[in-house]
């Protein structure tokens, strides 16, 4: 049995990703320990007997969060708010501030894991935020060192040229002291290797959900329907995730002015721009015909994407992360078996184009509109493709190549 320590640098609420691989691995018999940050009151979800969860306050996010609290009642920032969020942004001084906090961060894992009095065998790092404190800890502790990279993290939207500057730097230094690294398709894979040459052993995790054929849903048929009042004929399209920029959400709006009334959409998730999106939808008439959800657990996620009829991912070419990404919802729409319209990026048409499970197009309202319709027309094809792929596709099968990974450890 292995006492695992994995770091996240956000609460576990909604990762989907990091509660599938703590709680394959807790299944197996090992003691995982999930040492994140504490962004939300409410309590996380229980994953596993095998799994404890520490959550643990970062003082310069609260500063942060403080300085820049918006007023209830006025969503608009006051002119000293203004120069604070400038200030703040910078890039010199927001490498500072995520440094410093990078550090706390990594003094408070180290306390509570010195209190524990424990043998620790494994750092897992959850992206490039956490692999300078997991190594660190590695070499206090005797540990061995996984690192989990979930995206291309100096790619990733709103990193700016400084932020890349001194990521691409610091992860090519810290590879050396991996011993595995996981990545979630093979095009992330081989862009390692082109920006960085030799690579530790690298395994390919694919974002794929966790899917059970029994009824675990604790929310009734047609819920978006009847909390909607959709019509019989309506034709639901869904999006889940973060709702922020450079994910096409602009597009998709415009591409719904293009498509017949029977045509609805419901976003659901949270993010930086839902609030501009609410009032587009508005000034642009579409209030009875867009909606918008609250976030929902990770271990929900699938009774909701089941309702709708088919799913979009229309994330924007701005950067090699966004362009070879696979995100969770390109296998949450395959396994909830709902047909899919995604960007025509590599790390999304290796599903969606090469299984038939949906379509790939240019992240533009008319092309947008235009494969809605195609879906649409061709729907139990595109749906039936989805329900044959579940076995190919299931978290079982990338569970056991996160074992067998842990096991050559």
């Amino acid at each position: 049995m292995k006492r695992i320590v994995m770091l996240l640098y956000k609460d576990i609420h909604f990762d989907a990703r990091v509660q599938r691989e703590a709680i394959g691995l807790a299944e197996q018999g090992e003691e995982v320990f999930i040492l994140c940050l504490k962004e939300f009151n409410t309590e996380p979800p229980f994953l596993h007997k095998n799994i404890k969860i520490v959550r643990m306050s970062i003082c310069s996010k609260k500063y942060k969060q403080q300085l820049l609290n918006e007023p209830k009642e006025n969503k608009k920032l006051s002119v000293k708010q203004k120069a604070l969020s400038r200030i703040i942004r910078s890039p010199v001084i927001k490498l500072i501030k995520d440094l410093y906090s990078y550090h706390e961060f990594y003094l408070k894992c180290r306390s509570w894991m010195k209190e524990q009095q424990q043998q620790w065998d494994v750092m897992h790092c959850h992206d490039l935020n956490t692999l300078k404190t997991g190594i660190k800890l590695a070499k206090e502790f005797q540990a061995q060192v996984v690192y989990d990279s979930h995206e291309l993290f100096n790619e990733m939207s709103g990193r700016n040229k400084l932020d890349r500057w001194y990521g691409y730097r610091l992860e090519k230094k810290l590879l050396r002291d991996v011993d595995q690294l996981i990545v979630v398709n093979p095009y992330v894979a081989e862009e390692f290797k082109k920006q960085y040459g030799q690579l530790p052993e690298v395994t390919v995790i694919q974002n794929v959900p966790i899917y059970k054929e029994e009824d675990t849903c604790a929310i009734e048929d047609d819920y978006f329907r009847k909390k909607y009042r959709l019509k019989e004929n309506d034709f639901l399209l869904i999006f889940q995730g973060g709702i922020d920029p450079h994910r096409g959400l602009e597009e998709i709006l415009k591409a719904m002015e293009l498509l017949p009334e029977h045509f609805k959409l419901v976003l659901v998730g949270n993010g930086r721009i839902k609030s501009d999106l609410e009032k587009a939808v508005l000034e642009n008439g579409l209030a009875n015909r867009v909606f918008f959800h609250e976030q929902v657990p990770a271990s929900d996620i699938l009774c909701y994407t089941k309702q709708a009829d088919a799913g979009l991912v229309m994330y924007k070419n701005i950067s090699r992360n966004n362009y070879f990404s696979t995100p969770n919802k390109i296998f949450e729409y395959l396994l909830a078996g709902i047909p899919a319209i995604a960007s025509d990026h590599p790390g999304k048409s290796y599903i969606v184009k090469n299984e038939q499970t949906g379509i790939c197009t240019e992240e533009t309202p008319e092309q947008i509109a235009k494969a809605v319709l195609q879906i649409y027309e061709n729907y139990d094809f595109y749906k039936n493709n989805c329900l044959q792929k579940r076995e190919k596709y299931s978290w079982q099968k990338e569970k056991m190549k996160l074992v067998e990974m842990y096991r050559r450890l």
